[in-house]
């Protein structure tokens, strides 16, 4: 049986169709002979978002982007894949989140816990994760501020110092600059040619050396001030004071009796006739030594021979 040139014809043409959809499909990242369940959710923006992005489950790829359209509104609607044998939980949640550092986004359903499953062609609610881009942004923005705020500082503390920077401050930095040179000049002089400097180091070294080795000498001597301190801090000071007050008392005691006529002192200090008394005595024992001592016989008779003593 002959085929005929239109059954061919319509054949081909019906091929070529079902090859074009079928291509179509696969380039959407749609499988048209596939069981995939759609649903739906919806953004207020979906920037980085195209159709074919992945659909994710805890970094796995589930699903895919089916298409995107604007709702008024409620923003854009989108409507996206999922393989028939994933299950989807009620009050699964679909959120746009970034895949990489470039922008690209993908759909992270983080799954409900039930019970029941959405069904297909359910619309799931929406949200956007805080992606590594916003993160980092997040981190470097008040990193910048505070970068501008120093750059700032940084240009008004130089403004500053080219305000200062005038002739006459000029003048008197190279004046100063000159100043240390002579200085380091000189300096170099003395260490190179007198060797004064040298001879200086050299000395202070010997006294460093000598006051080493008097270390022994000095600690003992802080050791012994520390114990006389020590002993100081614990001797009766205040029984000592109080034993000089008491004594202080007495003796202005005895004075007032003193000055009073009050005693034997008292009255020798205060009796005139007492005195020249004591006085007129004392000179008389003195006559009588002074005699005693020019002529003893008449005091004291010494005989030899027994004789007979004279008057």
């Amino acid at each position: 049986m002959a085929i005929s040139k239109e059954v061919k014809t319509g054949v081909l043409v019906a091929s070529a169709i079902v090859i074009f959809f079928t291509g179509f499909y696969f380039l959407r990242g749609s499988d048209i002979f596939s069981n995939d369940k759609e649903y739906y959710c919806y953004y207020n923006n979906a920037g980085g978002l195209q159709g074919s992005s992945a659909v994710q489950i805890k970094g796995i790829n589930v699903g895919h982007v089916v298409s995107m359209e604007l709702a008024g509104e409620k923003g854009i609607k989108v409507t996206f894949a999922i393989k028939g044998k994933v299950s989807v939980p009620k009050g699964t949640i679909a959120s746009l989140a970034s895949a990489d550092l470039l922008g690209t986004k993908v759909i992270s359903l983080d799954l409900g816990s039930g019970p029941g499953e959405e069904p297909a062609g359910a619309i799931l609610e929406s949200a956007k994760s805080s992606d590594v881009v916003d993160q980092v942004s997040g981190s470097l923005t008040p990193r910048l501020e505070e970068l501008k705020e120093t750059i700032a500082s940084f240009n008004v503390t130089l403004a500053r110092v080219n305000s200062l920077l005038n002739e006459d401050n000029k003048t008197a930095i190279s004046g100063t600059l000159l100043s240390l040179k002579t200085t380091s000049d000189n300096l170099a002089k003395l260490t190179n040619e007198n060797g004064q400097l040298n001879s200086i180091i050299r000395n202070t070294n010997s006294i460093t050396a000598n006051l080493a080795k008097s270390n022994d000498t000095i600690r003992s001597i802080l050791n012994n001030t520390n114990k006389l301190s020590a002993q100081l801090a614990n001797a009766p000071i205040q029984k000592t004071i109080a034993d000089l007050e008491k004594v202080a008392g007495e003796l202005h005691a005895i004075m007032s009796k003193i000055n009073d006529g009050k005693g034997t002192m008292g009255m020798l200090v205060n009796d005139k006739e007492l005195y020249n008394n004591l006085n007129s005595s004392l000179k008389s024992i003195n006559n009588l030594t002074d005699d005693l001592k020019a002529r003893p016989g008449r005091y004291i008779s010494v005989s030899v021979f027994g004789g007979k003593k004279k008057d």
